[in-house]
């Protein structure tokens, strides 16, 4: 492993410039730009390797469902190294990105080196990720290094979207079904092992109009409204309280929240009393908590509500949930935690993010799963997005180290 780590040292300006390559195709999404263009360089740089690939297109039918209308197709990139193992690393990355603001210091698809930083869209999440584990592949084979384990990569689309049209819709499929996996994640000495639940809920309080000179005659929707959302408010003092065991990069991740109002919606016009004014929830459900019992507690302070008030009218309509997901398995955790203590010197840490990934869809399907990559600023789509270019050689390594630590 050594020389495995001598060679991703001397490879260090190759990963940078192939990490700019990427960056370089705006892969925006939505609508879902070049993916076409990414897809090739992927392909032929997998081939390069000696690796056998596979593209997979995700049908109009999936697309329709998810509400994909525009954009380029769904491409979904295989590829796999067998080794005549018995078992099997996927390894995936997402290619496409989230758009970029108008508070960009430079053009976010020009990549920049700036004070040991390379900056662009995609920088940290997740094109330099893409470029580490190819490059661990690289390295392995170069220096002769057979894992124990076959190697199957997959690049995919939409994850910034949800997910269900790239990595989802190839495991609901059963194209891939392998025994370990790894991911977009933590960095340094931190791994991601799973994610918060998610419930978002659109809230629809009904009233009645009148003309404003006159308000006695009509019900205030957006009144009413501010009743319910402080409801909820002092049900969010409670749920606030709550912590997981698990590790988390920031130490507030380990509560779970609620956030009221990201969308909101109501009223015609201003001498007209409203009739209906709608509010959102995001909820984050911790590992310990169950989803169903996060939905019954919004649930249960409605019903209490209207009992108090019957003129109160409420619908409440589910926008998406998923289930709170995180990985125990002892052989996928050593392995990633002997590579980290190798390349770190310390102590890993494995940690729930407060936010979803692709890797719940392994998670969920039973295949342990875990999260790593390089780490930088960008997380949660921060403007001038950037990686420190001296982590790119040493998330290399720990991905060369664990591939050859599982068996």
């Amino acid at each position: 492993m050594e020389r495995v780590f001598c060679h991703i040292d001397s490879k260090k300006d190759d990963i940078v410039d192939f990490t700019k390559k990427l960056i370089f195709i705006p892969t925006v999404n939505p609508p879902g730009e070049n993916y076409e263009r990414i897809v090739k360089i992927l392909e032929r740089r997998l081939k390069a390797l000696g690796l056998t690939t596979k593209r997979y297109l995700t049908p109009p039918h999936v697309l329709k469902k998810y509400k994909i209308k525009n954009g380029s197709p769904r491409i979904t990139l295989i590829a796999r190294w067998n080794v005549g193992a018995k078992k099997t690393l996927h390894i995936n990355g997402h290619y496409d990105v989230v758009p970029a603001t108008s508070n960009w210091k430079t053009d976010p698809f020009k990549p920049v080196i700036k004070d040991g930083k390379l900056y662009g869209r995609g920088a940290e999440d997740m094109k330099s990720d893409i470029a580490c584990m190819l490059f661990a592949v690289e390295a392995l084979k170069s220096q002769g290094m057979t894992p124990k384990v076959n190697i199957e990569f997959s690049f995919v689309p939409d994850e910034e979207t949800g997910g269900e049209t790239g990595l989802g819709y190839i495991i609901n499929k059963g194209i891939v079904n392998p025994d370990y996996a790894l991911g977009e994640g933590y960095w340094k000495d931190y791994v991601s092992i799973g994610n918060k639940g998610v419930l978002w809920l659109e809230i629809e309080v009904k009233g009645r109009s009148c003309h404003g000179s006159s308000p006695h005659k009509g019900i205030n929707a957006f009144e009413k409204m501010v009743d319910v959302a402080n409801a909820i408010k002092n049900l969010k003092a409670r749920i606030s309280k709550r912590k997981t065991k698990y590790a988390a990069l920031d130490k507030r991740d380990r509560y779970a929240t609620l956030v009221i109002g990201g969308e909101m919606k109501g009223g015609l016009k201003v001498n007209v009393v409203p009739d209906k004014a709608t509010f959102t929830i995001d909820r984050r459900i911790l590992p310990e908590e169950s989803l169903d019992k996060a939905e019954e507690e919004i649930r249960n302070v409605i019903t209490r509500l209207k009992k108090r008030d019957r003129s109160l009218k409420v619908n409440t309509r589910i926008i998406t949930k998923d289930i709170p997901v995180v990985v125990d398995n002892k052989t996928i955790l050593n392995a990633m935690g002997r590579a980290i203590n190798k390349i770190f010197k310390k102590r890993p840490k494995f940690a729930v993010q407060p936010g979803g990934t692709d890797l719940r869809f392994f998670i969920k399907k039973g295949i342990p799963a875990v999260g790593y990559g390089p780490y930088g600023g960008s997380k949660f789509h921060a403007d001038d997005e950037y990686v420190f270019i001296d982590s790119l050689p040493k998330t290399t390594k720990v991905f060369a180290q664990f591939i050859m630590n599982l068996n």
